[in-house]
């Protein structure tokens, strides 16, 4: 594994071994960490906001003992004096032995791994994919449903057109068996076709039966950032918001996640509620991107 720029590049025993390694990493985390990377560096290049990702990213590579090297706003970057990706990439593999990567276009994590001298993180694409999130959500869904064991039902709710996160665990999903997805979403922000399969179901609106048969459901945010027209953004923002109300009807082993930031689309009153998974799957940011991090660095 040179690189992780798309959920499309993993076979499911490779996947297998991720999870198992990953589980292996928290343990590791409880204990106080490792040296399993003294003396390498990750560079953080992220050319759009983030906070769990390029945080736990760093955080990732100092539990291993390593260090961190990072650019986190384009505005000091070269790239305002018209330097290209290909060059910022070339030299930064000239200081770092890792890099993790984000972007604001589509297909710029391959673009740059093309490049680069050293293995690169796909940390998001502008609207693309965000594999190594499809991976946490992965082993968080694993934690509390077996995947591929058993019959699994998960639906994806929200913004899914410029959500990068479920069309990354959509692809990762359909490496198991008895995985049944739903997309729920209006017409102008449903899942893109190329994620879609043809025994996939496609709703409209949050119908009750979604509620109770889901074991798993996955909300997004509607990216403000994303959408051309503020005045179709201001009519879909409240499309989904999830309540005590709606999340009570939901099966009490189910699972509610959330790729954060939120803003309005689930109430601070659900986190108390035992379907609310979402910060610790954010949590789990930290052993899946160590595994990743040892797995490209072939330690």
């Amino acid at each position: 594994m040179k690189h992780v720029l798309s959920a499309d590049q993993f076979t499911r025993s490779e996947l297998d071994g991720l999870m198992s390694r990953a589980s292996e990493m928290e343990q590791m985390i409880q204990a106080g960490g490792s040296d399993l990377c003294r003396g390498r560096i990750l560079g953080a290049l992220f050319y759009e906001p983030s906070t769990r990702t390029r945080l736990s990213f760093e955080a990732a590579m100092m539990r291993l003992g390593g260090s961190v090297i990072s650019e986190t706003d384009v505005t000091f970057s070269s790239q305002t004096k018209g330097e290209v990706m290909e060059d910022t990439i070339r030299i930064v593999g000239s200081y770092a032995d890792v890099i993790a990567l984000r972007t604001k276009e589509k297909g710029e994590a391959k673009l740059a791994a093309h490049y680069s001298p050293v293995p690169v993180l796909n940390g998001g694409d502008g609207s693309g994919e965000h594999p190594t999130q499809s991976l946490l959500d992965l082993y968080t869904i694993t934690k509390y449903h077996g995947v591929g064991q058993r019959p699994l039902k998960v639906a994806f709710v929200g913004d899914l057109k410029y959500g990068r996160t479920v069309h990354s665990l959509a692809k990762i999903l359909r490496l198991y068996d008895g995985v049944e997805l739903t997309f729920v979403a209006p017409d102008v922000i449903q899942m893109p076709e190329e994620y879609v399969a043809s025994d996939d179901r496609i709703l409209h609106t949050l119908e009750d039966s979604v509620l109770r048969e889901s074991d798993v459901i996955y909300d997004t945010r509607m990216q403000k950032e994303r959408f051309d027209d503020m005045e179709q953004y201001q009519q879909l923002r409240h499309a989904f918001v999830f309540t005590p109300e709606v999340v009570s009807k939901m099966q009490e082993e189910a699972i509610l996640m959330h790729p954060l930031p939120r803003v309005d689309e689930i109430r601070q009153s659900v986190d108390a509620l035992p379907q609310a998974k979402y910060f610790e799957q954010a949590s789990h940011g930290i052993p899946v991107r160590m595994a990743l991090i040892a797995e490209v660095l072939g330690l």
